[in-house]
């Protein structure tokens, strides 16, 4: 049984067919199939049952697994290791991100990590509604840049980065626009553009609402913060975020309303108690660390 067996049978069952699997590896179906043909002769049974709609697991293929998830993840941190002591830094790191301000974006320490170390894979999940904890804490993501919500579980560890509260957002033309400790009760009639459910800032908002015993009426949603930028920009309503998330530089025409009694939402770097599984992650985390300690400080 070789490692590259195990890669293919991972990815024909990630990507549900052989066609899609041969296409993610760069490689031919024939090529693909005969090596698996291999493997399932290998081990006296078969793995998939192929069909016009893909190919789907046998017992015997559930059977592997995790098995093979376990021997390519050993294999990856065996790499790491004996580049870490040779020097030569190399592997992957996989961040989950929901939309934060620019001085904590992830993306801005891609660059110059990369210049330094151009043989890491660096995977970025940018997702607001996706249980981000759940990545880290399941070892789906190296480390996590989201808010502290109420599922933050022991076995994490979650470092701030900042705290900042909601507020209003609206055009510049909007009554609201610029005033000071509004009342929650003055937007119920209001058109307001949401995020889904999911997001911890829709819970907060939502929260607001159900404690003050207000009606809450969702008219116009959006799956994506900037989306409800451009929306508040060209006046199709208003909304509720972080103050700190309102950058001027892509959000221009949006003018801020503070909140009476709004709460804070705080982003911070979510990681697993136990350390970072290779050089790579760790390297990488470092390197956003000191980015956040120059632009936003200890």
């Amino acid at each position: 049984m070789e490692l590259r067996q195990l890669e293919y049978f991972l990815a024909v069952v990630e990507e549900g067919s052989f066609t899609r699997a041969a296409a993610r590896l760069f490689m031919v179906q024939s090529s693909l199939s005969a090596s698996l043909l291999g493997l399932e002769r290998e081990l006296g049974t078969d793995l998939f049952i192929r069909g016009r709609k893909g190919a789907e697991l046998t017992d015997a293929g559930r059977a592997l697994l995790e098995p093979a998830r376990a021997a390519l993840h050993d294999a990856e941190r065996a790499r790491d290791a004996v580049a870490e002591v040779a020097g030569l830094l190399r592997g992957s790191v996989r961040v989950a991100t929901v939309a934060v301000p620019r001085d904590v974006d992830v993306f801005e320490t891609i660059g110059p990590f990369h210049e330094r170390h151009p043989g890491v894979a660096i995977t970025v999940l940018h997702d607001g509604a996706r249980d981000l904890l759940g990545l880290v804490a399941d070892g789906d993501a190296d480390f996590a840049i989201t808010p502290l919500t109420h599922r933050t579980t022991p076995a994490l560890r979650f470092d701030p980065l900042l705290s900042t509260p909601l507020v209003l957002l609206c055009p510049p033309t909007h009554r609201l626009a610029g005033a000071r400790d509004v009342d929650l009760g003055d937007v119920v009639d209001e058109k307001l553009i949401d995020l889904p459910r999911g997001w911890w800032v829709r819970e907060l908002f939502d929260r607001m609402f159900a404690e003050r015993g207000l009606p809450r009426r969702v008219r116009l949603e959006v799956d994506e913060w900037f989306g409800v930028l451009t929306l508040v920009r060209r006046g199709m309503g208003i909304a509720c975020g972080p103050l700190a998330c309102v950058d001027e530089t892509l959000s221009g025409d949006v003018a801020v309303a503070t909140l009476g009694g709004a709460p804070t939402w705080q982003v911070g770097i979510a990681t697993r108690e136990e350390a970072l599984r290779g050089a790579a992650g760790r390297a990488f985390l470092n390197a956003y660390r000191d980015q956040c300690r120059v632009r936003v400080g200890d």
